[in-house]
């Protein structure tokens, strides 16, 4: 039985990527990933290694004369599919991609992808046009993520993006990540162009949202914060998905204040995630630009108090030292000047008043804008990139021919090592889960010689089992199966059993 689609709207740090990921583990939770039959399509093509960028991205570089050594790509952004995703007033699906040269600078890459894709996630998602999601799936149940504006920007300014975190995690002599996103916020809030351009991104999209903001499930990040569970089990009751209150708990218990990202390690702020933390990193002078932008009122419409300025005789040190920065026009510099190019914010700004070089879309493919210009690479990253998008709009033609099935050596091993009753786990609960249990006719989840393993999903209750997290594995006695069939997920899965010396007992389909 297929279930009501479910479209989620939102912004950039408004706990957009947050309900993402809870409605996704409702759902693991609930058993009904699989619920869609353009889900298994998409699912299908993204399995394909040949339609991933990253080597299109490499072989431009490196024949454009750039040594791959001093390239920074993330592994978010490898597969087809990979990075932020929205789709345009017409309904084309897009995705962006950061890439980054040491002593250069960076460039973001807009590729148009076949819609199908769309549907490999949960949800249909989008950070743009809430009305043309509304229009696009006028029959699914429509969710939007909801957080105070000013508390975004807050959050914009402290995050650390996905490139940078690549660039961190290559480069350990920066420091220690709290001082590095302290550097960085100080010199976001200090600079007013820049918040000016963060405030604009926000406005263009809550003009768009109220006016149809009632047709919407809301889902409140001050009440996720807040009131985690109880917020849960509404969202299971507004999907129409029945959950025990140990799996909601279990939920919460697997995200709370974690990083949910498997290449981003630092899309989560330690020790933050507070509610009104705005109040102690804005000053007067932001306020300023929120009453510009006509702010008052949108904070009214979306349930929030109206602006008030802050008495500049409590300011804290912070925002003492942020003010004292405004009115002289002092910006603080970032100490590594890669990193500081790196960190600029990529997909939540308004960069009009910037003199970024910005490209026009050619085909399929655009170079929305980069801090460099260098022709012969844009023509090889658009030239190459469009053969690879071809591929995939032909693929996504022939998907009802494509095998899906998991090879049936590895079900016959599987059933055996299970039927031995010795020690028995399975890694990487998700998508191919499901299928998995599907081709085998006993109750895997049941027999007591299973055990449930995942990085991101561990502390979930998938029926009556827990998943207990990766990290355990090199400790588990017994044979090793892994479950996820996405090219990218395996590479990562082997090469982690060969650190943690288990690979000897790993069987990857």
């Amino acid at each position: 039985m297929l279930n009501q689609p479910i479209v989620l709207s939102g912004q950039p740090r408004s706990g957009y990527a947050l309900t993402n990921n809870i409605i996704h583990k409702i759902k693991l939770c609930a058993r009904r990933l699989n619920d869609d039959s353009q889900r298994q399509k998409a699912q299908a093509i993204t399995r394909d290694p040949s339609l991933h960028l990253v080597d299109v991205y490499h072989s431009a570089l490196q024949s454009s004369g750039y040594d791959l050594n001093h390239v920074i790509i993330n592994g978010e952004f490898h597969s087809l599919f990979g990075g932020p995703k929205w789709f345009d007033e017409d309904g084309h699906y897009y995705v962006r991609k950061y890439i980054g040269v040491v002593g250069k600078g960076d460039l973001l890459i807009n590729h148009r992808i076949p819609s199908l894709i769309a549907h490999y996630y949960d949800t249909l998602h989008s950070h743009e046009y809430p009305q043309v999601m509304l229009s696009l799936a006028p029959d699914a149940r429509h969710v939007a993520s909801i957080r105070n504006p000013l508390d975004m920007m807050n959050s914009a300014n402290h995050s650390i993006n996905a490139l940078s975190s690549e660039y961190i995690q290559r480069n350990p002599s920066l420091g220690q990540e709290t001082t590095i996103r302290e550097q960085i916020a100080l010199s976001k809030f200090s600079d007013l162009r820049l918040c000016d351009g963060l405030i604009q991104h926000q406005k263009r999209y809550w003009l768009e949202f109220l006016p149809v903001q009632d047709q919407f499930y809301q889902v409140i990040w001050e009440d996720l914060i807040q009131f985690p569970l109880e917020t849960i089990q509404k969202l299971c009751e507004a999907l129409h998905i029945s959950l025990n209150q140990t799996q909601i708990r279990a939920i919460w218990h697997s995200m709370d204040h974690k990083n949910t990202l498997l290449y981003h390690l630092h899309n989560f702020r330690e020790n933050k995630g507070i509610v009104g933390d705005w109040q102690n990193n804005l000053v007067n002078e932001h306020i300023d630009l929120f009453k510009a932008a006509g702010f008052d009122e949108i904070l009214v419409a979306l349930g929030y108090p109206q602006l008030t300025y802050f008495r500049e005789s409590e300011y804290n040190d912070r925002q003492k030292a942020i003010t004292a920065n405004l009115r002289t026009g002092a910006t603080p510099s970032i100490s590594d000047d890669t990193l500081a190019t790196f960190a600029f914010n990529k997909s939540n700004i308004d960069t009009s008043q910037y003199d970024f070089y910005k490209g026009q879309w050619q085909g399929n493919t655009c170079i929305e804008r980069a801090t460099f210009t260098d022709s012969a690479l844009f023509e090889q990253l658009i030239s190459q990139s469009e053969g690879r998008i071809a591929l995939a709009y032909e693929k996504c033609k022939q998907t009802d021919t494509w095998q899906t099935d998991f090879p049936q050596e590895f079900i016959v091993n599987l059933k055996s090592a299970i039927q031995s009753g010795k020690p028995v786990a399975l890694w990487g609960i998700s998508y191919d889960f499901e299928r998995l249990i599907d081709q085998l006719p006993l109750d895997i989840l049941n027999a007591p010689n299973v055990t449930l393993f995942d990085q991101l999903e561990a502390g979930l209750m998938i029926g009556s089992k827990p998943v207990e997290s990766s990290n355990k594995l090199p400790q588990f006695d017994g044979q090793i199966f892994a479950v996820p069939t996405q090219p990218g997920a395996k590479a990562s899965m082997l090469r982690l059993a060969k650190h943690q010396h288990f690979d000897h007992r790993l069987t990857l389909n």
